[in-house]
């Protein structure tokens, strides 16, 4: 299974058009050559990256699976045997068969046409790959997304970030994000974008091939896990039950070989401050009479499985990953807070939302921070692979010179230490027995 990331926000994003420079290449479908024409892709503000360029034919703009699906915050399953996918966005499901035009959307059958049919598309550059190519708009806008289209750029643009209910929004009593004019001239957020190394990467795709390659056992041995622990069906809990102190796994990020980010400065490495922020944070949370695990506490590369494993081997109720936030463009700013949902997560039988949300309050209520909101995220492996309540925090852009420098204050950095603190807090308040 692969699993893959997802992005929401509350209001709509304004999307700046790229700059993108079309070709014709060759690609073989069911064993004939068609001349097919490249096309951009722009998701949330950021091109999609792919090796294997997305193509039109008949009119129809096919892009890989993986990587647009990746985008799109979805789950995937391939069935070689059917050849056939099923792609899951938080409970939304499109059953799909390669060529062919009779798709199924939350059970229900419907036509899209032979032009719209998922194909098997053999690449010769950037090397022979066979890639499953499915039809983009029919895709987005199943999820419910907006699809636009610039025929001078070739390009297609989607936005993910939907409007909000505000009943619903003053109900649940949330601070509200707001993410208008993000892809302004002077405001660019690019709002659930987050920074990987590319250890990190290649860690996950070992990790999700391993999976593929049917090493399920295997894989769950390496994070101190059963089988038995994956559940189809689970009664999902609210609330998790304490048995004396509440214990926390707190994950300083990368380190080591890994330095992270780098900062707009050219010196400044996020494992650095990741070890800063974790190694406050742990002396606060003791004095609070909380049982506190470090995965690290020193500059040191550690494994992402094995950062996941600490916190299942020793039964932690609660697992947190510091970092920050990286960008190509300079101006992105602010604080979010990722999760694995347990409705993308079989492991998990507790609601993952409300300790991301009691961080994300407390984060931007002390600092101040622009609020980039909470975001489900199930193909990070320190959340996914945790069975427990898991958050990773993203506490500011250090490729942002301006945000730089007050990460870099002492003080600024007590104030996301005293914001992380307060979250937990809040959240043991509400949401423990």
């Amino acid at each position: 299974m692969k699993k893959i990331f997802l992005a929401m926000s509350l209001f709509a994003l304004i999307i700046v058009n790229p700059i993108y420079a079309s070709s014709n290449f060759n690609v073989s479908i069911n064993n004939s050559i068609f001349t097919v024409k490249s096309a951009g892709v722009q998701v949330n503000g950021e091109m999609l990256n792919t090796e294997f360029k997305p193509y039109i034919r008949n009119g129809r703009t096919f892009v890989p699976i993986r990587e647009i699906t990746e985008k799109l915050g979805a789950d995937v399953n391939w069935d070689n045997k059917n050849k056939s996918i099923t792609i899951n966005n938080e409970g939304k499901v499109i059953k799909m068969q390669i060529d062919s035009s009779t798709v199924f959307v939350d059970g229900k059958k419907v036509n899209v046409g032979k032009d719209q049919a998922p194909k098997l598309t053999s690449y010769k550059a950037p090397r022979a790959e066979t890639k499953t190519m499915v039809p983009l708009r029919f895709i987005s806008e199943t999820f419910g997304y907006d699809v636009d289209w610039n025929n001078d750029k070739v390009v297609a643009t989607i936005s993910t970030f939907k409007s909000a209910n505000l009943k619903d929004e003053k109900k649940s009593n949330v601070v509200k994000v707001s993410t208008a004019n993000d892809n302004s001239k002077n405001n660019n957020s690019n709002n659930g974008l987050f920074y990987q190394s590319n250890q990190e990467k290649e860690e996950t795709k070992k990790l999700e091939n391993n999976l593929d390659k049917g090493k399920k056992e295997e894989v769950y041995n390496s994070l101190s896990l059963n089988m038995e622990d994956e559940q189809e069906k689970r009664v999902i809990k609210d609330k998790i039950q304490l048995n004396g102190k509440l214990r926390i796994v707190i994950d300083p990020g990368h380190g080591g070989k890994d330095s992270g980010a780098v900062g707009a400065d050219s010196k400044t490495f996020e494992k650095d401050l990741n070890l800063e922020v974790a190694e406050r944070l742990f002396s606060v949370l003791q004095n609070k009479n909380y049982d506190v695990i470090m995965t690290r506490s020193r500059d040191e590369y550690i494994k992402l499985v094995d950062r996941a494993s600490v916190s299942n081997d020793n039964n932690a109720d609660l697992f947190l990953s510091i970092h920050f936030n990286s960008a190509d463009n300079e101006s992105a700013s602010g604080i979010e807070v990722l999760y694995a949902s347990e409705k993308n997560i079989k492991i998990k039988d507790t609601v993952q939302k409300h300790f991301a949300q009691c961080l994300q309050n407390a984060l931007v209520k002390e600092t101040g921070a622009k609020n980039r909101g909470i975001i489900n995220r199930p193909a990070i492996a320190v959340t996914s692979k945790t069975k427990n309540v898991a958050a990773l925090v993203e506490l500011g852009f250090i490729s942002n010179p301006n945000e730089l420098d007050k990460i870099k204050d002492s003080d600024y950095i007590d104030l996301l230490v005293r914001g992380i603190a307060n979250g937990i807090d809040n959240y043991v308040k509400n949401y423990t027995e």
